[in-house]
């Protein structure tokens, strides 16, 4: 039964894709059916499964070189783009962990912190997550988290994310709480950049201050908070109540650890250096311009493979090649390839071109519309990519209305953070698929998340559009 299920969900990827770019369905251009039927065939094996979630990932490489319905020079660079390199470096990193033990007495800190409820451990997670997202870069938050919750994870023997409630319950706490804290501050990520660039070119013409965007986004973004942290306290189901063991246990398993060894501490600065350097990165863009995130992250890894602390290798590539996550690169790599995909054949502006006539009345009908178009482009692009298409087609449309396009440029911007479904929704979404989590969960749950950002956001920017007139103004 399980291989005939498979053989199914096999052929049912590529006849999807097929149907698509064989019928003329309501007169689409060639592009954008390929687009789409590569977006249902991806999304179909992601979240089924018949194939490991890296061959999916290889998909837009191959679709596109057989039937020419994108750029591939545009596509390509997705599977060397930073992140992947952030990625990479990162592992390397919690791979040297693994190899001294250090995972292990992070791990036990984490039980001993937190304690041993799993609800506790969720809320707590996501909370974490939400927090430093508001502040720092959702995919950098979320790359430096998730290592640490698997490697606990894995102290208390969950090895398999897919298979496990808890495992994924707990990985996508994270990744979820990256996007509900996104709004709050620019420092979040692209999207809010790119939105504040909008605002100065097509709106104000003047700068938009930082501190103009926390007055203006602090009540959308804690609408997001509460409903989301809501949602996650009664969404998972762990398999498990308690992790087996006491705080004293626990506290008894640290101390046989005994003190850090030389190389536990090196794995330690290490990391502790690549995440000091990604977050306090505006200190010094201007004296190193090309050391992003990314490359700070490597610099790191590369030093793991030089240090001889007391006369062996703190990190060796034979070690390192077999635990690495390979497939966490690809999948990553394949979810950006998708979204370049769905950008350069004009499919995402399609879906929004066919929604703007619904919103030409302007009112709540044109929030929800916006609003609904953004998050159904965040969940399938890139929360970057549903900004940079939908924000400049809300101003124009608005502007041609005679009506300020600001509130509904604030309301669109925070809907572009609610990446919560799919690996091409947001960084943190991307991380955790590549972790190995259950994408059918992440999807299914992913889907009332959005649900639930999404009214909380229409409504409380609606009602701040009618009884806050500094929610108008830039």
């Amino acid at each position: 039964m399980e291989d005939r299920r498979r053989t199914m969900y096999v052929i049912a990827g590529p006849a999807v894709f097929a149907a698509l770019v064989l019928l003329p369905v309501g007169g689409l251009p060639y592009e954008i059916r390929c687009s789409l039927g590569l977006l249902f065939w991806m999304a179909l094996w992601w979240i089924t499964r018949p194939v490991h979630l890296a061959v999916t990932g290889f998909l837009p490489l191959a679709t596109v070189a057989i039937f020419d319905f994108a750029p591939m020079d545009r596509i390509l660079p997705a599977y060397a783009a930073e992140l992947v390199i952030l990625l990479l470096s990162a592992n390397v990193l919690t791979t040297c962990w693994t190899r001294w033990g250090l995972d292990r007495r992070i791990a036990l800190g984490s039980l001993i912190g937190v304690g041993t409820n799993t609800t506790r451990q969720i809320m707590s997670w996501f909370a974490i997550g939400m927090f430093l997202s508001a502040f720092l870069p959702n995919t950098i938050v979320a790359a430096t988290m998730i290592p640490i919750v698997v490697a606990m994870l894995r102290y208390i023997g969950i090895e398999d994310l897919w298979e496990s409630n808890l495992g994924t319950a707990l990985v996508i706490a994270v990744a979820w709480g990256t996007s509900a804290g996104g709004a709050m501050t620019p420092l979040a990520g692209a999207p809010n950049l790119l939105a504040m660039e909008y605002i100065q070119e097509l709106v104000t013409g003047e700068e938009f201050l930082f501190a103009t965007w926390v007055v203006r986004f602090v009540p959308l973004s804690l609408a997001v908070m509460l409903v989301t942290f809501v949602y996650v306290r009664f969404a998972f189901r762990p398999e498990i109540s308690e992790v087996e063991g006491t705080r004293e246990f626990f506290l008894g398993e640290l101390k046989s650890l005994g003190t850090m060894s030389v190389q536990e501490k090196w794995g330690f600065v290490l990391f502790g250096i690549a995440a000091l350097l990604a977050f306090s990165r505006p200190l010094y863009a201007a004296v190193f311009p090309a050391l992003t995130p990314a490359y700070a992250f490597l610099s790191c890894a590369i030093v793991c493979f030089l240090l001889r602390p007391r006369g062996e290798n703190l990190m060796t590539w034979e070690y390192a090649q077999k635990r690495m996550m390979w497939g966490l690169f690809y999948l990553f790599a394949g979810g950006t390839a998708l979204g370049r995909v769905l950008g350069e054949t004009g499919t995402a502006a399609y879906i929004a071109d066919a929604l703007l006539p619904y919103a030409s009345g302007g009112g709540f009908l044109a929030v929800l519309v916006f609003a609904f178009l953004t998050i159904l482009l965040t969940q399938i692009t890139n929360n970057t990519a549903a900004v940079a298409i939908i924000v400049p087609i809300t101003i124009s449309t608005f502007q041609s209305l005679d009506m300020n396009p600001l509130p509904f440029v604030y309301i669109v911007a925070a809907v572009g953070n609610c990446g919560y479904m799919l690996p091409t929704s947001a960084g943190g979404p991307a991380v955790a698929a590549g972790y190995g989590i259950n994408l059918k969960t992440m999807a299914v749950k992913g889907f009332w998340a959005c649900l639930l950002s999404l009214f909380a956001i229409v409504i409380v920017g609606y009602l701040l559009a009618i009884f806050w007139p500094t929610f108008s103004t830039a």
